[in-house]
């Protein structure tokens, strides 16, 4: 029953993962994450031995190491989720929106829905200015910050509400720069509200970031982007938390 169950869950995951590569494509090497997964459990599998499972010492260790790590990785996912569902305070003095890609149709399905949260926001709050955060990449026809501009003017959010940081890369660099924007607009940072938007598996690690960057009321808004890709999504998130949760404990 465990080698049916262990070939079962490689053969769904590599079915997902090209699933993830047919919608994304090979851009991104994690795109590759679940069909790699899938083989390699796939081949588990194989080689695995019922009449002899419990005696062989290689079945043991995968068990063990295998419990560990799903462990690990639901006790992260399960904050990861509730971060998701927080509802966000009203009246912030500022919505920092974390961009994602432009293309030349516009915005992504991904960020399409940050912004349409990011507008549902800022027109229930009116006193509250929208820091649009995101650079221009090499596949981009405009930065991400001057695509949100573009696509919230046309929708009724005046102009003057809206900064723009345009030269950040990753999620660091948005909330970095964000934070010395509005330093140089004689603010300061840990003394404003805040509530940023972003895609809902991402908003745990954006507020771990503003903390670690010094902001201190820190709000959260969260979109949802193609039902399918969010299995994808969440565990790469997974991954992306951990490596920036590390890289902040060695930065102290």
């Amino acid at each position: 029953m465990l080698k049916i169950l262990i070939l079962a869950a490689g053969i769904i995951s590599s079915l997902y993962g090209v699933t993830v590569l047919s919608i994304l494509g090979t851009g991104g090497i994690f795109n590759f994450f679940y069909l790699g997964l899938g083989l390699f459990m796939i081949a588990v599998g194989a080689a695995w031995k019922t009449k002899a499972a419990r005696e062989r010492r290689w079945q043991k260790v995968f068990l063990i190491l295998a419990g560990l790590c799903a462990g690990v990785f639901i006790a992260v996912e399960a904050a990861i989720i509730a971060c998701s569902f927080r509802t966000p305070p009203a009246d912030a003095d500022y919505v920092i929106l974390l961009g994602t890609q432009i293309r030349t149709d516009g915005p992504s399905v991904d960020y399409r829905a940050r912004l349409m949260s990011a507008y549902e926001y800022l027109t229930d709050n009116p006193g509250s200015i929208l820091v649009a955060t995101g650079g221009q990449g090499e596949n981009e026809p405009v930065s991400e910050a001057e695509g949100a501009r573009e696509f919230l003017v046309a929708r009724g959010i005046q102009e003057e509400r809206i900064l723009l940081e345009d030269r950040s890369r990753n999620t660091v660099q948005n909330i970095r720069n964000a934070y010395a924007l509005l330093t140089e607009r004689g603010e300061d940072p840990s003394e404003c509200s805040v509530v940023i938007v972003s895609a809902s598996y991402h908003l745990l690690r954006a507020s771990f970031i503003a903390e670690n960057t010094g902001f201190s009321d820190i709000g959260t808004k969260g979109s949802t982007g193609l039902p399918v890709l969010m299995p994808h999504f969440y565990t790469r998130e997974f991954f992306a938390l951990v490596k920036d949760g590390a890289a902040a404990l060695l930065d102290r």
